[in-house]
C-alpha cells in the first residue's frame, strides 16, 4: 500500500490513464473514420497542440518552476490562463472572418477545453497533488470514452459530431478542475509583480514554445501538404502508438522536472545526480519498450488502424530510432530548464527550426514518409547539439559522477 500510494506511483498511474485513453481513442476513431478524416482530425489536434504549448509558456511552464505556492499565486495564474486562452480564441475568430477560411464549426471549443484540461493536470502536479489529477483523469476519460460510444451508436461519420461530444467532456472536467484549485484570492497590488514576474520567464518559453512546436511538427505539417491528409493521418497513428513511451516521458517531465528544481535550490549536483538517477531508471522500462515496437510494427499498426494501415509500418521503426535520441535529451533540455536558461532553450529550438526549414522540402518530396521522420531525427540531434554544448561550457556534466563548476 505504501509503494501504491507513493507520488511516483500515482504520477505514472495517471499518465498511465492519460496517455492510454488518448492511444485508445485515436486507435477507435482511426478504425471509425475515413483515412482522410482521421488526418484532418489529427491536423485540428496538432493547431491545439500549438496552443498549449505557447498558452502555457505564459503560464503553467513558469508556474512549474517558481518556489511560489501560495493560494494568491495560484489564483493569478488560474485566471491569467483563462484570459490569454479567450484572447487567443477571439484572435483566430476574428482571422477566419477576414480572411474567409472555414474550419469544422466545433474545432474551436474542443480546442479551449483540452487546453484548460492540460493546463489542470500540470498545475495539480506542481502543487504535488498527484492523487487528485488521478482522479480527474479518470473521471474525464471515462467520459471520454462513453463520448465516443455515443458518437458511434449513432452511426455518425462526421468528424464535427466528435469535436462537440469531446468539447462537452471537457466542459464538465474545468468545472471539477475549478473545484479543486478554488482559484478565489485576489490582490491586485501582489498580481502585478506576477504578471512582470510572467512577462520577463515567458517570453522567453513562448519564443521557445512555438519554435519548438514547430521544429517538432513541421515535417509532420509539410507531409499532409506534400503527401496528402492520408499520409499525415497515417504519421500521426504512428506516433499515436508511442502513447506508451509518452506515459514515461510526459510523468518524467511533470512529476521529476519540479522536483529536480526544488532540489537544486538547495543544492545543484544534489539535483543533478536526482536527475540522472531517475533517467537511469526510466530507461529501465522504456528501452525494453521501444525494442517490441520496432520488432512488432507490422501487428501493432495493423492492430491499431487495420488493413488500411499495414503498408505504413515502416512508420514504427523509423519512430523507434527517433524515440532513441528523444529520451537522450530528455535531460539535458531538463537541466537547461532548471537552471532556467530559456534563451538558449529558444536558441536550440529555432536552429532545429532553421534545419527543418531548409530541408523539409526536399526531405518530403524526395523520400516521401522516410523523409519526414529523417528530417525528425535531424532536429533532433540539432537540438541535443547545442544544449549539450551550452552545458559543457557552464562545466555540468550530466553524466559524470562529479561536476565542476
Amino acid at each position: 500500500m505504501k509503494i501504491l500510494s507513493s507520488p511516483k506511483t500515482l504520477v505514472l498511474a495517471d499518465q498511465a490513464v492519460f496517455s492510454g485513453t488518448g492511444f485508445l481513442l485515436t486507435m477507435l476513431l482511426a478504425r471509425h473514420l475515413k483515412v482522410s478524416d482521421f488526418g484532418a482530425y489529427s491536423a485540428i489536434v496538432l493547431v491545439v497542440y500549438l496552443a498549449v504549448s505557447a498558452i502555457s509558456a505564459w503560464t503553467s511552464q513558469v508556474f512549474q518552476v517558481a518556489a511560489d505556492r501560495t493560494k494568491s499565486y495560484i489564483s493569478f495564474v488560474f485566471w491569467i490562463q483563462i484570459v490569454l486562452v479567450l484572447l487567443v480564441v477571439l484572435a483566430l475568430k476574428i482571422i477566419q472572418y477576414i480572411f474567409s477560411f472555414q474550419m469544422l464549426s466545433f474545432a474551436w471549443l474542443f480546442g479551449m477545453g483540452f487546453v484548460f484540461y492540460d493546463f489542470g493536470r500540470k498545475i495539480l502536479l506542481t502543487l504535488d497533488r498527484p492523487f487528485d489529477v488521478l482522479v480527474l483523469d479518470i473521471f474525464t476519460s471515462s467520459l471520454m470514452i462513453f463520448a465516443f460510444l455515443v458518437f458511434k451508436y449513432q452511426g455518425s461519420k462526421n468528424t464535427n459530431d466528435v469535436l462537440l461530444y469531446f468539447s462537452g467532456v471537457y466542459l464538465l472536467s474545468f468545472l471539477y478542475i475549478l473545484y479543486l484549485v478554488r482559484p478565489f484570492e485576489f490582490h491586485l497590488k501582489i498580481f502585478k509583480s506576477y504578471l512582470s514576474k510572467h512577462v520577463n520567464h515567458g517570453k522567453w518559453l513562448f519564443a521557445t514554445a512555438v519554435s519548438q512546436w514547430w521544429a517538432s511538427n513541421l515535417f509532420v505539417v509539410a507531409s499532409g501538404f506534400y503527401l496528402g491528409t492520408a499520409a499525415l493521418g497515417a504519421l500521426r497513428l504512428g506516433q499515436s502508438i508511442f502513447g506508451v513511451l509518452n506515459v514515461l516521458l510526459q510523468s518524467f517531465e511533470n512529476y521529476i522536472l519540479p522536483q529536480t528544481v526544488l532540489k537544486m535550490q538547495y543544492n545543484q549536483l544534489s539535483g543533478i545526480h536526482y536527475l540522472r538517477g531517475m533517467n537511469q531508471k526510466l530507461a529501465f522500462v522504456f528501452i525494453p519498450v521501444l525494442f517490441l515496437i520496432f520488432t512488432f510494427s507490422s501487428f501493432l499498426i495493423l492492430l491499431a488502424g487495420g488493413e488500411n494501415y499495414i503498408k505504413y509500418s515502416f512508420v514504427l521503426k523509423g519512430l523507434s530510432i527517433l524515440y532513441i535520441f528523444i529520451f537522450l535529451s530528455q535531460p539535458v533540455r531538463f537541466m537547461i530548464r532548471s537552471l532556467q536558461m530559456n534563451n538558449h532553450f529558444f536558441y536550440a529550438y529555432f536552429l532545429s527550426l532553421v534545419f527543418a526549414l531548409l530541408t523539409s522540402g526536399w526531405l518530403i518530396s524526395g523520400f516521401g514518409l522516410n523523409g519526414v521522420i529523417a528530417g525528425l531525427i535531424g532536429s533532433q540531434l540539432v537540438l541535443m547539439f547545442y544544449l549539450s554544448l551550452i552545458l559543457k561550457l557552464k562545466n555540468i556534466n550530466l553524466w559524470k559522477s562529479s561536476t565542476s563548476y
